[in-house]
């Protein structure tokens, strides 16, 4: 599995997206801000989608997720939790659940539940990668109310009990 990280910012606002991927066939984490760039790898390297994973309903995270979804024709996957708090829509929206595996072409994912930056946040174990949106940071953990906080500390202990000290960890942002 390969992991292409595209850098990509709107304004002040800097995100990482991603595209895993094994031979011709991928999956896109958090499509954001630049739809030429990622598009254009796509293309240059012949990768055919088969699905788009979104962590959490925050634009900066799903900004392209409706265009990738109609121009290549892919299911959009969320937390059902995610959609059920923020009111989240798309066509071609699939929910996920807390540790319900999901299989497609290629890849075997793990959606793991981590409220806090928002009620329905979601972690992806992918392998022995775990794409964390807004839950970890390089620097921290994300964002979150006063109230939520106890939530997020509960579920970065969750991810501490879930994922192998030698899991790869790929945020939504690193500012460091």
């Amino acid at each position: 599995m390969q992991v292409k990280v595209f850098k990509v910012s709107n304004g002040k606002i800097k995100n990482r997206c991603y595209l895993i991927y094994r031979g011709r066939n991928g999956l896109l984490i958090d499509p954001a801000w630049d739809y030429e760039l990622i598009n254009r790898f796509l293309v240059e390297h012949n990768i055919r989608l088969s699905g788009i994973l979104l962590t959490h309903s925050h634009r900066d995270h799903t900004d392209l997720a409706a265009r990738f979804s109609a121009s290549k024709g892919v299911q959009v996957m969320m937390s059902a939790k995610e959609i059920e708090a923020s009111g989240f829509s798309l066509p071609n929206l699939v929910s996920l659940y807390h540790h319900h595996k999901v299989q497609t072409t290629i890849f075997q994912i793990l959606p793991i539940v981590t409220p806090g930056h928002t009620l329905g946040s979601t972690c992806y174990l992918i392998g022995q990668h775990l794409f964390t949106g807004d839950t970890v940071f390089t620097e921290g953990v994300g964002l979150c109310t006063k109230e939520n906080a106890p939530l997020l500390f509960q579920s970065v202990q969750r991810l501490k009990e879930t994922i192998a000290p030698e899991t790869k960890v790929w945020p939504g942002h690193s500012y460091g």
